[in-house]
């Protein structure tokens, strides 16, 4: 007498599956590879994103840096108080981009009014649209041109004036007290008012200036005498 026979199961013996189910398997295993495939991208895209802001964080700090150094400097050349650099108050923007955005502007900014600093600091407070030579030439004859009128002025104001004579008292200093003061006011304001603060060559102009005082002023009193005396 023999007892039942028992067979091992094999994978092959299983109910095969219905198409409905291994179709639905497939579109949710196609559906998990995108999604696993989406998130590499994202994450991929943000680490790129973070790497990126980061580099620019540093650009930033490190522009920063210079421009204060820079700023420090043109304060010191230009004989006015150091620039008040603290630390600002929180922003609201939350968005990283957007604050990277704004700093970067403001950076902007600030470069933007230290290069015009730095070039109205290159150019004179006295008529700074005029050339060196010509703003200096402007100064002397303005000064000759007072020193002239006040040599008429005591001439005119002489008591040999009003008895036809010629006060030969005030020649000295029609021919050279003032032609010299003449010359040494406009020396002194170009020296004060003429000159830039920064990237000054020193030009003064001194010969040009002699010529119209030394020269100019006595040439016109000569001519002034001859008018009266004519």
């Amino acid at each position: 007498m023999t007892g039942p026979r028992f067979h091992p199961v094999r994978p092959g013996d299983g109910p095969a599956p219905r198409p409905a189910d291994w179709a639905a398997y497939t579109e949710n295993a196609r559906r998990l590879a995108a999604l696993l495939r989406d998130e590499r991208t994202r994450a991929d895209q943000q680490a790129a994103t973070t790497r990126a802001g980061q580099a620019a964080v540093d650009q930033l700090t490190h522009r920063l840096a210079v421009q204060r150094q820079h700023l420090q400097q043109l304060a010191g050349t230009l004989r006015l108080p150091d620039p008040h650099l603290a630390g600002v108050a929180p922003s609201a923007v939350t968005d990283p981009a957007e604050a990277l955005r704004r700093a970067t502007a403001a950076a902007d900014a600030a470069d933007a009014a230290a290069e015009q600093a730095h070039r109205r600091a290159a150019e004179p407070p006295l008529l700074p649209g005029l050339s060196p030579l010509a703003r200096n030439m402007l100064v002397y004859a303005t000064a000759a041109t007072l020193g002239t009128i006040a040599s008429l002025l005591m001439f005119a104001a002489s008591p040999d004036a009003d008895l036809g004579r010629v006060p030969w008292q005030l020649v000295p200093w029609s021919l050279c007290g003032l032609p010299a003061l003449a010359f040494f006011a406009g020396y002194l304001t170009i020296t004060l008012a003429g000159q830039p603060r920064i990237g000054g060559g020193g030009i003064r102009s001194t010969r040009a200036g002699g010529l119209i005082c030394f020269v100019g002023m006595p040439i016109l009193w000569f001519m002034f005498i001859a008018a009266t005396r004519g």
